[in-house]
């Protein structure tokens, strides 16, 4: 997932927590793929399976911290 994508899919999820923070300067922390799983839960279809994949991607980066020229792309 690029940047853009996974700002853009995130954006209606802002929780001023872990998704706000991921969203405004890429920092995944342990609380975001609970705060995911839970935004999740609100939709079908689409919407759910890109949360999801958004989880796995997640996952599989661990924990990071603020990415540098993140917020130079909003």
């Amino acid at each position: 997932m690029t940047d853009d994508q996974i700002r853009a899919l995130i954006r209606p999820h802002r929780d001023g927590g872990p998704i706000s923070r991921l969203y405004a300067t890429g920092e995944i922390t342990p609380g975001l793929i609970p705060a995911l799983g839970l935004a999740a839960d609100n939709l079908d279809g689409e919407a759910a399976e890109e949360i999801a994949d958004l989880i796995g991607y997640a996952a599989a980066v661990g924990d990071r911290p603020p990415v540098t020229g993140w917020t130079a792309n909003l």
